[in-house]
Formats: C-alpha cells, sequence, structure tokens
C-alpha cells in the first residue's frame, strides 16, 4: 500500500514537474491569440488541462522570442502532438510507472528538441535561458518538498 502511494506522488511530482518545465516553451501573444471555447479544449480537461493553459505558454514564447506566425503554427503542432502522446501514455493501465515516467520524459525532450530545431540562434539563446530558469525553479520547488526518489535503476 505504502509503494502505491509513494508512486503516485511521484508520479504526480513529475506530471507537474513536466507541465511547470513547459510553461515558458509553448506560448502565443494574447493579442492574437483566440479566446478559449468548449471546442479546443479536451474532453473532461484532457491530461494537461484547458485549451487556455496552452494557449498561454505560446502566447508567452511567442512574446519572450518573437516567434513567426510560420513558428508558432510548428510550435503548437508540436504540442498537440506532445499532448496527444502524454495523454494516450497516462491512460496506458499496461506500463508500469516507472517506465511511464521515463516514456514522459523522452517524449517531453522530444518535443523540446523539436521545437528549438525552429528557432533561430539568437531565439535559442533566448528559449536555453528560458529553460535553465525553469529548471532551477523546478529544483526549488523540489526541495521546498523534498528530494524526489531516485530513478529507478534499468
Amino acid at each position: 500500500m505504502m509503494e502505491i502511494k509513494t508512486t503516485k506522488r511521484m508520479m504526480a511530482a513529475m506530471v507537474c514537474g513536466l507541465v511547470m518545465s513547459t510553461a515558458p516553451v509553448f506560448a502565443q501573444d494574447n493579442q492574437s491569440a483566440p479566446a478559449t471555447t468548449q471546442d479546443n479544449q479536451q474532453p473532461g480537461g484532457g491530461y494537461r488541462g484547458h485549451g487556455q493553459t496552452d494557449d498561454r505558454r505560446i502566447e508567452h514564447m511567442t512574446k519572450a522570442l518573437n516567434l513567426t506566425p510560420d513558428q508558432v503554427t510548428q510550435v503548437k503542432a508540436i504540442d498537440a502532438s506532445e499532448h496527444d502522446q502524454m495523454r494516450a501514455l497516462h491512460q496506458d493501465t499496461t506500463t508500469a510507472p516507472a517506465d511511464k515516467r521515463a516514456k514522459m520524459m523522452a517524449i517531453h525532450q522530444d518535443s523540446t528538441t523539436k521545437v528549438r530545431a525552429l528557432l533561430t540562434d539568437d531565439q535559442k539563446t533566448k528559449f536555453d535561458a528560458m529553460q535553465a530558469k525553469m529548471k532551477e525553479r523546478r529544483e526549488e520547488h523540489q526541495g521546498e518538498q523534498g528530494a524526489p526518489p531516485p530513478p529507478p535503476a534499468q
């Protein structure tokens, strides 16, 4: 029983960390962002919550990196793909929690790599700084809650 609670806590912390680490990565300008409607929200709130959360991420990234409209479109597609993969993995009852964690991290890293590949050199510098800042915040947050358990041995 204790292992299940620990595993659930670990998964919740990991998901929280993943969401927090992508928050500044995917965003768009408020002036051009459409209002969130029922149509662009996932049933039941989806894996990451409402579409508005994704819009804010795109909004932030667009402002911080001065993304072109074409880059915004591509980032949205990468974000949607990541979201779908994460949701499918979250709903997969056949994969062990430790394996899910590793797969979630790989999905997130793949998405981050794809987004970074779209950027100019100047944007990459800013993007890397954003990523470093989010990593620092994540580590501070984890320090407040106690160190997370080590990843499982492979």
